[in-house]
């Protein structure tokens, strides 16, 4: 009987146990539940200096008691900082280097506090733009804007007037080395080559380079062409160019790899071309999608096709929007995508056409994403065209012309199994640097 009554009393204080330690299992994540933290934009700190680095260690100490508190998750812990250096870059504005030490090491934490992982330890370094109000004897300090160095370096040089003084000579004029790939292009002293080895053996175009680069509306870049508005390859190499005032929109092309050239006018009535895309998804079949009559950031896109290799090209029908094309092409006789910039509040900006060009229909991609100072954001904006890639359909959607998220090369890689109709993401990517031809 005494072994049996010790039993259950043992049973029971272990039942106890389970309770308590359930009950503060719950409690812990209620409590953990209630945090909340600020991101760093708007956060504020009360200071009785005027000294603007003093400032600066004030505030990082505030900002960082936050992810000190009891309760806080392991993943967002902060065990421990230190400043490395706060330099002043202006009045009111600081970039102060330190160091965290998280109780564990995982991208969320290195993401959300955008830093670079090194011995255990998280290496940030943020340019604070403050604003200050005065209350009673003491100063409210609040951070209007966050930057990383190379942010605040590129804002400096923008507004100080250099970068307009170099950017013609930049990016118009001074010549780029080519792509190194086996089928590519050229451009040196003024004149435009091709080559179908790598670039041991060039071949001169036809075509005068201020001809092939001149635009309707927009600028002339004389060190590059324009993305898409090619193709380099040994069963059809083509060039679009003209729709301005000087020539009509024209495509100059060879199926002989350069050994002879033929030139057809597309279309005599557009003078004011801004981008024009080409597509030969077979040797007959071939696209040309030409922008033109742009107002603001509204323009018409007006689409050709050739059923005769390039010997002759029909006007077949328009875009789908009106806002300024982003890219256009297409991946067999009939089925092709345009995309256009993000705009919010809209449906989309990826459009499908499976018909040849004469109707579209809406693709709405999948939403991605990510997150960064404890705020969610979605950093990939911009479709490019699909490709296929061993026999599979692929998209990259890239973050527009603004994008930060991660030095603001990655891009997100989608895939189809029902030519373009619908998309799953399927992981991130950072493409080689950019190859010309």
């Amino acid at each position: 009987m005494k072994l049996k009554d010790t039993k259950s009393k043992i049973l029971i204080i272990s039942a106890v146990i389970l309770i308590l330690i359930l009950s503060y299992f719950g409690y812990y994540k209620y409590q953990q539940s209630k945090l909340v933290f600020k991101a760093p934009e708007g956060f504020s700190v009360e200071s009785d200096t005027s000294n603007i680095r003093k400032v600066g260690e004030e505030w990082l100490d505030k900002y960082i008691s936050q992810y000190q508190r009891k309760f806080v998750a392991r993943n967002k812990k902060i065990n421990s900082y230190a400043i490395d250096s706060i330099e002043v870059k202006e009045e009111n504005i600081i970039q102060i280097n330190f160091l965290i030490e998280p109780e564990q090491i995982d991208e969320e934490i290195d993401y959300n506090l955008n830093g670079i992982i090194k011995n255990n330890k998280i290496s940030i370094q943020w340019v604070l733009w403050f604003e200050e109000e005065e209350l009673d004897e003491e100063t409210i300090f609040t951070v209007k804007k966050i930057q990383r160095p190379a942010g605040y370096d590129l804002e400096k040089y923008q507004a100080s007037g250099e970068k307009e003084r170099d950017e013609y000579e930049n990016e118009h004029v001074t010549e780029i080395p080519y792509g190194k790939k086996q089928y590519t292009y050229k451009i040196e002293d003024q004149t435009c080559y091709v080559s179908y080895d790598g670039g041991t053996n060039w071949i001169e175009l036809p075509i005068s380079l201020e001809t092939l680069v001149e635009t309707g509306d927009g600028n002339d870049y004389y060190n590059q062409l324009q993305e898409g508005s090619y193709i380099v390859s040994p069963e059809k190499t083509a060039f679009v160019y003209g729709g301005n005032r000087e020539n009509p929109l024209m495509i100059t092309y060879s199926e002989d790899m350069g050994k002879t050239f033929e030139t057809t006018i597309i279309d005599e009535k557009i003078d004011s071309n801004r981008v024009k895309f080409l597509s030969f998804p077979t040797d007959d079949i071939g696209y040309v999608v030409a922008s033109a009559g742009r107002t603001m950031s509204q323009e018409v896109q007006v689409i050709y096709k050739s059923t005769d290799g390039g010997h002759s090209f029909k006007e077949i029908g328009f875009g789908p929007s009106t806002w300024l094309i982003q890219s256009a092409g297409f991946i067999d006789e009939n089925i092709g995508f345009i995309s256009y910039p993000g705009i919010e509040g809209a449906e989309t900006n990826f459009y499908r056409t499976e018909d040849g060009g004469s109707t579209f229909e809406p693709i709405i991609l999948p939403t991605i994403e990510k997150q960064w100072m404890d705020a969610s954001f979605e950093p990939f904006i911009q479709p490019e065209i699909p490709y296929e890639e061993n026999g599979e359909l692929f998209l990259l959607v890239n973050q527009g012309s603004q994008g930060d998220y991660l030095g603001g090369r990655i891009k997100a890689k989608l895939k189809s199994e029902d030519k373009g109709k619908t998309w799953e993401y399927i992981g991130l990517v950072e493409p080689h640097s950019e190859e010309l031809g």
